[in-house]
């Protein structure tokens, strides 16, 4: 009798904490703004720039792709993955010649995402999350020569509005690896640690 209430006793509490856990499926897109965050410059004896990279105007990137989303009771997992189209503006400083030139290069990233955010959820609607993003070079467009690492790390936070199956979610994105290590325009060359931060304000819908 004792055991038959023993196993009767473990299924309810079993069965409760299952019944706490949700889980959606969705798609989502979105667009932001993007900018290049450049360290490391070349100087001279003096301590002045002879060959410098700054960051130009921001530029808008566009994501798509789909969530997961898992909840036990107040907190989530939510792993995502999405392609992202990211444009970015370098501007060039050499005092190397015989007269200091400035010059400008635009260019575009394309890369897939697979950030894996953990977070609470505040009352029905609200979210707050944050958590690690993968980035694995697709393609890119730019007239730069660089060297360009394949993967990057990254790390995302924000917050989330739930309006029934409809999501929105407002993030920023911190990079932790650099993009490149280095670049050569012309005969010119930039030793720079390249590094990309955007805002993101996407929209998901859950499937189920």
């Amino acid at each position: 009798m004792k055991r038959n209430l023993l196993f009767a006793f473990l299924f309810i509490i079993s069965s409760s904490a299952f019944a706490q856990v949700d889980f959606d499926l969705g798609v989502k897109a979105g667009a932001g703004i993007s900018q290049l965050n450049v360290r490391n410059v070349q100087l001279n004896n003096l301590g002045q720039a002879v060959e410098n990279v700054v960051p130009g105007d921001a530029r808008v990137s566009f994501q798509v792709g789909g969530f997961a989303r898992l909840r036990i009771k107040s907190l989530f997992i939510q792993p995502e993955l999405y392609y992202t189209s990211i444009g970015s503006q370098a501007i060039f400083q050499s005092g190397s010649l015989s007269q200091a030139q400035e010059f400008s290069r635009n260019f575009n990233l394309n890369r897939f995402d697979v950030p894996v955010l953990v977070g609470l959820q505040l009352g029905e609607r609200f979210r707050i999350g944050a958590g690690p993003v993968f980035s694995a070079l697709a393609s890119r467009s730019t007239s730069i020569n660089e060297k360009v690492n394949s993967s990057t790390l990254g790390f995302q936070a924000g917050a989330g509005l739930d309006l029934g199956k409809l999501n929105i979610d407002f993030r920023y994105e911190m990079p932790i690896s650099r993009y490149s290590d280095g670049l050569n325009v012309g005969n010119l060359n930039f030793p720079a640690d390249q590094r990309i931060r955007q805002f993101m304000l996407t929209v998901g819908y859950e499937i189920f």
